[in-house]
């Protein structure tokens, strides 16, 4: 009997010293690991935030552009012209305006900032993937051909060559004049005219203008002699009405034989040139 009580006991003190059961004991809680709050921007914090806007903006367009097509058949919006398209491109854009600063504000709250910080933080990311979208165009506009003229044809230069004192121009029959830009692949090579041109004692000639660039080499080719390069100042558009007028006689800026390095010409008498614009107005 003393036996069966000491048990009783027993059982009854393990039972009033038994910690009380945690609440949802047996359950699985999902958490989302966010980091503490801090009191200033991380460079991290930044980083995820430009991820999260980039995410943010073809996400924001994606649906945007779908709820926008949904919208314009529901309220019928015609497609004469386009209607139905910019109806979808502005619901897209409206999308987009909401969900990428959403996004990057609760990137910067996951990363631990809070407060003034948190705004900060949204100012600095929309600025970050400014910047970026400014350099993805500029590398894009750098890799462009950049045609003068797109929707008319190429515009000429018209040129003329003097040859120096007391030098006939057949000393000029066999030189071949051509055009070199950072943009051609090849030089653009010069034509000569066959009929006289109106001033005697300089040969005439044009070379085709094909891309934007301020950046033109007009070269004489000698064979077996010196090259004469001239620098033209023109601009990188030059189809403006003070371009066809003639330019000044112009001497040569550098000179270079086959196989060196283009040099300073030493001075005295030189081959010049002279040009002008020759194309059709849009």
């Amino acid at each position: 009997m003393e036996l069966f009580r000491s048990h009783r006991r027993d059982h009854k003190n393990a039972s009033t010293n038994r910690p009380p059961p945690q609440p949802h004991s047996g359950q699985f809680a999902l958490t989302t690991p966010v980091q503490p709050a801090t009191k200033k921007l991380s460079v991290s914090a930044i980083l995820f935030g430009i991820v999260a806007g980039i995410i943010g903006i073809a996400a924001g367009l994606f649906l945007g552009f779908a709820l926008g097509a949904a919208l314009a058949a529901a309220f019928h919006v015609s497609t004469f012209e386009g209607e139905a398209g910019y109806f979808a491109a502005a619901i897209a854009l409206l999308v987009t305006c909401i969900v990428v600063p959403g996004l990057i504000l609760l990137t910067l709250y996951w990363r631990g900032t809070r407060g003034l910080w948190l705004f900060l933080g949204l100012i600095t990311v929309c600025l970050s993937l400014g910047v970026i979208a400014v350099s993805g165009f500029g590398i894009w506009y750098a890799g462009q051909p950049h045609i003068l003229n797109i929707n008319g044809p190429t515009p000429l230069l018209e040129f003329e060559v003097k040859a120096p004192a007391g030098q006939s121009v057949e000393t000029l029959a066999n030189i071949q004049p051509e055009l070199d830009t950072p943009r051609n692949r090849m030089p653009m090579p010069g034509y000569w005219h066959t009929d006289a041109p109106k001033n005697t004692g300089v040969r005439a000639g044009y070379v085709e203008l094909y891309f934007r660039t301020s950046q033109r080499l007009f070269v004489l080719k000698f064979p077996g002699d010196t090259d004469r390069i001239f620098r033209l100042k023109l601009p990188a558009n030059p189809m403006r009405a003070k371009y066809r007028a003639w330019s000044d006689w112009q001497n040569p800026d550098f000179v270079a034989k086959a196989g060196q390095q283009p040099s300073r010409p030493s001075g005295g008498n030189e081959y010049q040139i002279r040009y002008k614009m020759d194309y059709q107005d849009r």
